[in-house]
């Protein structure tokens, strides 16, 4: 985890530092701070990083499903990056 905050604080823009933190966060059960690294890798990125970034949102959005204002809001937010 030091590592990953290292790398972005040395560099904002690595996408896929940031998907690395999403990840990491994700299986610590941290999914509010997940979904903005995940959410930042899909509005920067326009390749295949950014479809994992929003494949893994998805599966964040069943594993919180009992966080439904979490849910919704990243869901809404996550609407608005595709489109």
């Amino acid at each position: 985890m030091e590592d990953l905050e290292a790398r972005l604080a040395a560099d904002p823009d690595d996408l896929s530092a940031r998907f690395a933190l999403g990840e990491r966060l994700v299986a610590e059960n941290r999914y509010e701070p997940a979904l903005a690294a995940l959410l930042e890798v899909v509005r920067k990125d326009r390749g295949a990083l950014r479809t994992s970034a929003r494949k893994l949102m998805v599966d964040v959005f069943q594993l919180a499903e009992g966080e439904a204002e979490l849910v919704s809001k990243y869901r809404r937010l996550l609407a608005g990056a595709l489109y």
